[in-house]
């Protein structure tokens, strides 16, 4: 799949017709389609200012109040128009500079609405009626023809004319590069450019981006800055020129590696990613495919899931594929099910040869209320059909206490994780996801501190039928991404999903990291005694790492604000390694503190494995937090609780029995 073609892929029929039923959906009820009630946060997803207003929302709870701090007294960037109402109806209104636009390509401006009023209102902005609670916002976002760019608002006591657009001279602009990569182009005001019909998306930076290798765009005459990028593994590049009316210009971007995985058998992939899930778009799989390989990305699991209903989203692209590749070559693609239960946890399965019979659990007004059976029936089964079970983004918080992962309400966090990976259903879990990555830290190190041995991996959640947000979620795929090691293996689902297995796996947001032990890569299972000393060598490289860690059963080991690690490591017990990065905010990190780390080389000492006292009474402390949350919060048939209920505490206590026992083999 080359995206300078955009070939059309041999879809099934269902697909097809699964397709031409999203597009009627998107048509009749616009952003939102497939779903009754997208949850509030989505609603906003196409918000200019939504990034800001979540930081707001975060620390005080009132979205209003959000809303309205992140426009006060600053200056409103281009695409946004606030209106404002005032208790007795009236109506004022601000606008941002006006954009520039071409005639016939429609620019998107935010009407923001801000009542005073005591009473709910109805507000029409562009002929449509936005529904603004009383003291509270409304939002709608226009799609403006620059040919006729005024906007109409009514607030039934004013009547306002906003002018947020302009016409403006057309130029031309090629641009180029030797692979498929990501672009993006604005005017001075910020505004978006890229090829007709491509869809439109924003990462968590609010910078627009396209995919392509050679294309040729109309732009509005004057200055165009450009940016030019490929995946985590190549520079960045910026370029401002200046096309003149009726101009043509020309940027060519020659790539400089950032490093090369690939040179020494790394390949890259994104395991959880979502191509139709509500939103703005409805896409094709070829849609993905060139986003993909825009990316520089190896592999991406195209993620089948509902989202609040019984909708199950590219249900047929899955049951129409499974087993089989939807593209194979230097890019691979396929798709798989995000098990979502969102009081237990979201897990997938990479290489999964047929659908599952229960697709979700938990979510009401569907076919499976209930939250029954336990995610380790949903485990199970994607094992038997060869899959390896995942649990998606685990924490949505550092986890400074256990007890953070067991909040009263429905989260999607990985509750059952502690669990399931005790009875052996689990392979590996999200270390870099769209939650809090340190959280993920903290819950796999424990896992590992009890002698289990899952991989760390990377899926990012993202969204590809967004445009915008809410935060990471339409980002491009593999922002963040799990490296495998296959061995001299040809890149397919089976070899990459059997180096995840094996725990020969780096994962990462922005650098890239090595770990060598006694000369083993991660995975690799050493037989030591008491007394050898392990010969530890890791290095890091790319931009943004504030600290280079090396990390072991009891903390960091070695720490350094360099690029390389040398370190002996006496061997007392069996022990396991892994080398991480840590910074802050990087140009190549798109929405998330710079992080990466190895998986693990484990280190047996006759036979033993890792035991940690402090790691056993934390899982146990997990585990009683589960039951409780369950039999608090639990979604069970009235007429069955018992029983449904039963089934979940025997899976803890069943686990129980396993940390009790790492407790009682753990060194005193």
């Amino acid at each position: 799949m080359c995206c300078a073609h955009d070939e059309v892929l041999d879809l099934p029929p269902a697909v097809i017709e699964m397709l031409a039923h999203y597009r009627r959906l998107r048509a009749d009820q616009g952003w939102g389609w497939g779903e009754e009630e997208p949850p509030d946060l989505f609603r906003w997803a196409r918000f200019g200012l939504l990034g800001p207003s979540i930081t707001e929302y975060a620390s005080t709870g009132d979205w209003a109040a959000a809303v309205r701090s992140a426009v006060a007294g600053r200056e409103l960037p281009a695409g946004l128009a606030v209106v404002t109402v005032a208790a007795d109806g009236t109506a004022t209104a601000r606008t941002g500079p006006s954009r520039p636009g071409i005639a016939g390509r429609p620019v998107p401006v935010d009407v923001l609405v801000l009542s005073a009023a005591d009473r709910d209102l109805e507000v029409t902005v562009d002929g449509v009626g936005v529904p603004v609670p009383a003291g509270g916002v409304g939002l709608r976002t226009v799609d403006v023809d620059p040919a006729a760019p005024g906007v109409a608002v009514a607030t039934g006591g004013s009547e306002l004319g906003l002018l947020p657009v302009h016409l403006a001279t057309p130029g031309s602009l090629r641009l180029v590069a030797p692979e498929c990569a990501r672009w993006s182009v604005t005017d001075p005001t910020g505004g978006p450019w890229g090829p007709a019909g491509r869809p439109a998306k924003w990462d968590a930076l609010d910078r627009p981006y396209w995919h392509g290798a050679d294309e040729t765009i109309e732009v509005p005459a004057g200055p165009v800055h450009v940016v030019v990028c490929r995946g985590l593994e190549y520079e960045r590049v910026t370029v401002d020129v200046v096309v003149a009316p009726g101009g043509h210009e020309e940027v060519r971007w020659s790539p400089v590696r950032r490093f090369d995985p690939g040179a020494d058998g790394w390949r890259s992939g994104d395991l959880h990613v979502h191509l139709n899930y509500s939103g703005d778009h409805v896409l094709d799989p070829a849609d993905a495919a060139r986003m993909q390989a825009g990316e520089g990305l190896d592999l991406v699991q195209l993620a089948a899931g509902n989202l609040g209903g019984a909708l199950v989203y590219d249900r047929e692209l899955l049951e129409g594929t499974a087993g089989e590749p939807l593209w194979s070559g230097d890019h691979v693609g396929v798709a798989g099910l995000e098990f979502r239960n969102d009081l237990l946890g979201h897990l997938h399965a990479l290489g999964h040869r047929s659908v599952p019979d229960v697709l979700h659990t938990g979510h009401e007004g569907t076919g499976q209320p209930w939250d029954w059976p336990p995610n380790a029936a949903a485990c199970a089964d994607l094992r038997e059909r060869g899959g390896l079970p995942t649990y998606a983004h685990p924490s949505f918080s550092p986890l400074d206490d256990v007890a953070a992962l067991y909040g009263p309400y429905r989260s999607v966090e990985a509750r059952e994780l502690v669990a399931d990976a005790a009875l052996g259903l689990v392979g590996a879990l999200e270390v870099v996801s769209c939650a809090d990555d340190r959280g993920a830290v903290v819950l796999w190190h424990h896992l590992l501190n009890c002698g289990l041995r899952p991989a760390a991996t990377a899926g990012t959640d993202v969204f590809l039928s967004f445009a915008h947000g809410p935060g990471v979620a339409s980002n491009p795929p593999g922002w963040g991404r799990v490296y495998a090691r296959l061995d001299g293996a040809p890149l397919t689902v089976a070899s990459f999903r059997d180096a995840v297995a094996a725990g020969r796996t780096v994962v990462t947001n922005g650098p890239w990291v090595t770990l060598t032990v006694d000369g083993a890569g991660p995975g690799a299972v050493l037989d030591r005694r008491p007394g050898d000393v392990l010969r530890v060598a890791a290095t890091v490289a790319g931009s943004g790492v504030d600290r280079f860690v090396l990390h072991g059963p009891d903390g960091e080991l070695a720490a350094t604000d360099g690029t390389r690690l040398a370190v002996e490591v006496p061997v007392s017990a069996a022990t396991w390694l892994t080398a991480a990065a840590y910074g802050g905010d990087d140009p190549h990190t798109l929405g998330a503190p710079v992080f990466a780390s190895t998986s693990p080389v484990h280190v047996e000492v006759a036979g033993r494995r890792v035991a940690r006292a402090a790691s056993a009474r934390w899982c146990l402390a997990a585990l009683d937090g589960l039951a409780a949350l369950a039999e608090a919060e639990g979604r069970f048939d009235p007429a069955r609780r018992e029983a449904q209920l039963g089934d979940l505490l025997d899976v803890v206590e069943r686990a129980r029995a396993f940390y009790r026992g790492v407790l009682a083999d753990a060194p005193a």
